[in-house]
């Protein structure tokens, strides 16, 4: 249940950090809150149907294994675009900031 609630937390984190760097690309958002959320929720229902399998039948199938497998890396290359998405704004936030013109 807390990974859930987490998951909902940092997505409006980070998402309106990308708003506030990015005011006029909001697809900037799809990578952090549609695909990260849904891949992290998607991974969590796979951990669960494994644990249910297993307590089952004594074995996970290799399939569930596989699949949750491919949908961490899908979620943590999400997360680290979300990342370069919002270190490139601040690098422009700072840039923007040292080369305006300076008031006099």
């Amino acid at each position: 249940m807390w990974d859930v609630i987490f998951a909902v937390f940092s997505t409006a984190m980070f998402g309106s950090w990308i708003v506030y760097f990015f005011k006029n690309k909001r697809l900037l958002l799809v990578a952090p809150t549609v695909l990260g959320v849904t891949t992290d929720w998607s991974e969590n229902f796979l951990e669960l149907l494994m644990l249910e399998t297993y307590s089952n039948s004594g074995a996970v199938s290799e399939t569930l294994v596989s699949l949750g497998s491919g949908l961490n890396i899908f979620k943590l290359t999400m997360a680290g675009l979300t990342y370069l998405i919002i270190l490139v704004g601040i690098i422009l936030l700072i840039k923007t900031f040292i080369t305006r013109p300076k008031r006099v």
